[in-house]
């Protein structure tokens, strides 16, 4: 039990980590004379990495010390946002951002390996994984939070929030070192494929199957925007970073009580096809409400209707993994494979557009995501009609 809690620490502190500075990323970036057509390439760029590297690390986990690649990853990470604060040459920004993408996919997916593989925790494995993934959920909220909080003393210097946050990350590798324990007494010997390897998996894939990874892709793009552009766009309406960390606060807290209390109803009394219908539709008509509307109300429409498209959020996730574990025909490695590399190009194709067309256009571009999750919609009726599992 004393092992438990001190992963789920780990999983809190390293959410918090790793968000202290993104509420304040956009106003930095501004200071330092970035081109906002040129912040959809630093978001893909830490796609990029993480698509890349994510199996490399995997396989570094399950052959060595998972508590030793997380402490490279986390230490790795630290020395990236220091740099991302101290550099102002945009080619060497998109570097850090592209090694921070590296080092990140090292750490949380070897702490959820290490507890779906280790014996001890027995029974309450599946428990353990959903409070592992909660308590980087509350921890990235607070992260969150406390740099839109820090952030507001620091208009104009926001490299300073990059640094407490390189600091904060290299203690967190010495608490990880120190502390955290992933060690298996049998290692597993089978590689994990590389990402292009999984990319080309979906050749094996039936008709119907391919559909939805297109779909899946396709949300991936509008939900990788909202998320990476939020931020931008409440600083481009002259909000303080304070606002942004509140607003995101809550987010997580409406994504937590939604995966607690709505989505194991929804699993027991609906169709998985059926509830994924649903929220999209939901998630197509609130976001264009939140952005369609008057724009000088944004925060009520923030706190109200984009608080529906979270919650589908929520609720999409574990509904499409659900979903895609009944086909049984078909190995779950070359499902979640293809599955996670069309989320994977939907991030890193999503903002290298959205980057391209965010500052002709605006709040438009958001207008033109919920139109994105509206074809999903509607490509997921097609589905719905085909689909026999």
């Amino acid at each position: 039990m004393h092992k438990a809690w001190l992963l789920l620490a780990f999983s809190l502190l390293v959410g918090l980590g790793m968000n202290l500075a993104h509420p304040v990323t956009p106003a930095h970036l501004d200071s330092i004379g970035i081109n906002k057509s040129l912040f959809g390439v630093l978001f893909a760029s830490m796609n990029l990495g993480q698509f890349i590297f994510a199996p490399i690390w995997g396989n570094l986990g399950d052959q060595k010390n998972r508590t030793m690649v997380a402490f490279i990853g986390i230490l790795g990470y630290a020395i990236s946002q220091l740099l991302f604060g101290y550099f102002t040459n945009v080619y060497l920004i998109i570097l850090v951002r592209f090694t921070a993408g590296i080092f990140a996919c090292a750490i949380l997916s070897n702490g959820l390996a290490h507890i779906s593989v280790n014996p001890a925790f027995g029974r309450n494995k599946a428990k353990l994984i959903s409070l592992f993934v909660a308590f980087n959920v509350i921890g990235s909220t607070l992260g969150y939070y406390i740099g839109g909080t820090i952030g507001d003393y620091f208009v104009g210097q926001e490299s300073v929030l990059m640094y407490i946050q390189a600091g904060f990350n290299i203690l967190l590798a010495i608490f990880t070192l120190l502390f955290i324990r992933m060690d298996e007494e049998v290692k597993i010997v089978k590689k994990r494929q590389s990402a292009i390897a999984q990319l080309l998996q979906i050749k094996e894939l039936s008709k119907e199957l391919f559909l939805l990874i297109i779909i899946i892709a396709l949300v991936s793009i509008a939900q990788t925007n909202f998320s990476k552009y939020l931020d931008m766009y409440i600083t481009d309406l002259g909000y303080m970073p304070s606002t942004i960390g509140t607003l995101v606060f809550t987010t997580g807290m409406v994504t937590l009580l939604v995966s607690f209390l709505v989505v194991p109803y929804l699993n027991r009394h609906f169709k998985e096809t059926k509830t994924l219908l649903v929220v999209v539709i939901l998630q197509a008509v609130f976001t264009a409400l939140t952005f369609g509307l008057n724009q000088s109300h944004f925060l009520l429409w923030g706190y109200t209707f984009f608080m529906v498209y979270t919650a589908g959020k929520a609720i999409y996730e574990p509904a499409v993994a659900y979903h895609l574990s009944k086909y049984t025909e078909i190995s779950p490695g070359v499902l979640m494979g293809s599955r996670q590399s069309a989320i994977s190009l939907g991030a890193i194709i999503g903002p290298l557009i959205a980057g391209l067309i965010y500052d002709d256009i605006g709040v438009w571009m958001f207008i033109v995501l919920s139109g994105i999750l509206g074809i999903s919609a509607v490509l997921l009726f097609i589905y719905n009609k085909r689909v026999k599992v």
